[in-house]
């Protein structure tokens, strides 16, 4: 059964109007839906995107009809340079009280760990780990002016468990795990809660063009739950993290994968 694709529905956070938030990567995908789940609660909402233009615009248009502002910038979120100029429309735009690191890079070379190439590393890296921690950097100072806010990582399953063909990323985002726990911890005293969601198979992903279109049939049948995840599911999570329903969430990991993980064994000992 498919996600819908613009959130329909009354707010269910009111802590989250008027606040302002930067979705990383949020012109397509687990970000689109992210955005529009965030203009839904009331948020003004900032779209940055890599490379289309006209998706990130069209998802600004569609957190518009919400009646909140959006607006849109372009920049590779692992180029320290693209990032700054990013944060500066950021903080001209009005501020920034939520910030979301969705963008990621990595599974366009799949390989096992020991064939994986120097240059595909650092890429990976630049986006998955640094990017997020230079964004974090940026914002903070804006969210300590505005009286606090919160960050929300995006993981993923292979940062806790043995993917085939994925270590570029799974490495990557442990790293993020990491930098997610580290960053916590400095920053609640200041007002800033700092968060992350591991979604388990994201069905529509852009993880089925890499590692396959048959990949959401094959997990299917493994998730107790009875389908994969969804954008909106992701989207969902990040709405309650952010908002003062969730005041006490910190430095933790929400794993949304319908008990995927833990009925794996199932798939291979049968029961």
């Amino acid at each position: 059964m498919p996600a819908p694709d613009v959130p329909a529905g009354a707010p269910l956070y009111p802590s989250l109007r008027g606040k302002r938030a930067v979705v990383l990567g949020g012109s397509r995908g687990i970000g689109r839906a992210i955005a529009l789940r965030l203009a839904r609660e009331g948020c003004h909402v900032f779209v940055n995107f890599a490379r289309s233009a006209s998706a990130a615009e069209a998802t600004a248009a569609d957190c518009r009809a919400f009646g909140v502002e959006a607006a849109t910038a372009q920049g590779d979120v692992g180029t320290a340079e693209e990032m700054a100029a990013v944060f500066k429309a950021v903080e001209a735009w009005g501020g920034c009280d939520i910030l979301v690191n969705n963008a990621a890079r990595g599974l366009e070379r799949p390989r096992p760990a020991i064939e994986q190439r120097p240059k595909h590393l650092h890429s990976t890296m630049d986006v998955n780990v640094f990017g997020p921690w230079q964004a974090s950097q940026l914002a903070v100072p804006m969210m300590e002016q505005r009286g606090g806010g919160s960050i929300v990582n995006l993981l993923s399953p292979g940062a806790f468990h043995y993917m085939p063909d994925y270590s570029a990323v799974g490495v990557s985002k442990g790293a993020l795990a990491s930098l997610t726990m580290y960053l916590a911890v400095e920053l609640a005293p200041r007002g800033i809660r700092v968060n992350a969601v591991s979604a388990g198979w994201v069905e529509g992903s852009e993880g089925e063009h890499s590692l396959g279109n048959d990949t959401s049939e094959k997990v299917r049948p493994h998730v107790p739950a009875g389908r994969n995840v969804h954008g909106e599911d992701i989207a969902a999570a990040v709405a309650w993290i952010c908002s003062a329903e969730a005041p006490m969430l910190v430095g933790q990991t929400l794993h949304l994968d319908g008990g995927f993980a833990d009925s794996a064994w199932r798939a291979v000992l049968g029961g």
